[in-house]
């Protein structure tokens, strides 16, 4: 039996385990989904996390219920992407700083080289920078990180649990950021079009270059449609990239024009670093 629970361990890649304390898990509130894992493997079952903004909903227009935002600020941390980034969860920290004053925010975007709204012509009114920090391995690990020395300063008597987990971590993360670099590196064709500007910080790590359907928050018109229908043209691009949370109305009927292939990618899955993997392989298939 011990043996059988050494392969399964070992096969799935465990975190660092921390025997015997599950009923005394330290609560944790991150904003989306992908930071959900990024937490986990640092604070393996030491912690319980609680995810803002739920599957399938849209961070940008996102508002949490009074019961939710109860439950964030019963949190030990709760680990935002930063100020600025997106309006409501600004509004949020507001609301449990005026309930908890005690409460622990850590800004995740701390270190990391933002990337201003006119450089990725992001649709959204989050202020002056590009908020989807975590679409990026390389700042995945700055926010890894940041987790893991927020965790340590809470809860210093598990300081080796939280490092040791940080660095299996960061090491898959540089595994990743790697693999991505050989994959992604000499295409002729370095552009993609995607329904929403998410990519940036992909783009920028990769050499790559986003094009964005919608622009200014608003439903592109049919001269914008046939601007991007150009570009596709010119840069022999056949594949139109969708994300789950937006309309692929536009995005549809520009594949219609041009017989390209829409494909899902998403910005916000669960699974955080296999998610690159996948999306690589996409782009690899759009660009070839």
């Amino acid at each position: 039996m011990v043996g059988l629970l050494a392969i399964i361990c070992l096969s799935s890649g465990c975190f660092e385990s921390d025997n015997g304390r599950d009923n005394d898990q330290l609560p944790i509130a991150v904003t989306i989904l992908p930071m959900k894992e990024i937490a986990e493997e640092i604070g393996g079952n030491r912690i319980s996390v609680t995810v803002v903004v739920p599957p399938g909903a849209q961070p940008h227009t996102f508002e949490p219920t009074p019961a939710l935002v109860s439950r964030v600020s019963g949190s030990k941390i709760f680990f935002r992407l930063g100020p600025d980034l997106l309006p409501f969860e600004d509004r949020l920290v507001e609301r449990i700083s005026s309930f908890h004053p005690d409460s622990i925010i850590v800004d995740l975007s701390d270190g990391i080289d933002l990337i201003q709204q006119g450089e990725c012509g992001c649709p959204y009114d989050h202020g002056d920078y590009d908020p989807h920090i975590w679409l990026s391995p390389r700042n995945g690990a700055v926010m890894a990180e940041i987790m893991a020395g927020a965790l340590i300063d809470l809860d210093p008597e598990y300081t080796e649990f939280y490092s040791k987990n940080l660095a299996r971590y960061i090491a898959r993360i540089n595994e990743i950021d790697q693999q991505l670099t050989e994959d992604l590196a000499d295409y002729q064709n370095n552009r993609f079009i995607v329904t929403h500007d998410a990519w940036g910080y992909f783009a920028r790590d990769y050499g790559l270059e986003q094009v964005a359907i919608h622009v200014g928050g608003r439903e592109p018109t049919a001269r914008d449609i046939q601007q991007i229908v150009q570009i596709a043209e010119e840069n022999s691009i056949n594949v139109i990239f969708v994300e789950p949370q937006f309309s692929h109305k536009a995005a549809v009927s520009i594949a219609e024009e041009l017989k390209a292939t829409v494909v899902v990618i998403d910005p916000l899955a669960e699974e955080y670093l296999d998610n690159f993997l996948i999306v690589a392989d996409a782009m690899k298939g759009a660009m070839t």
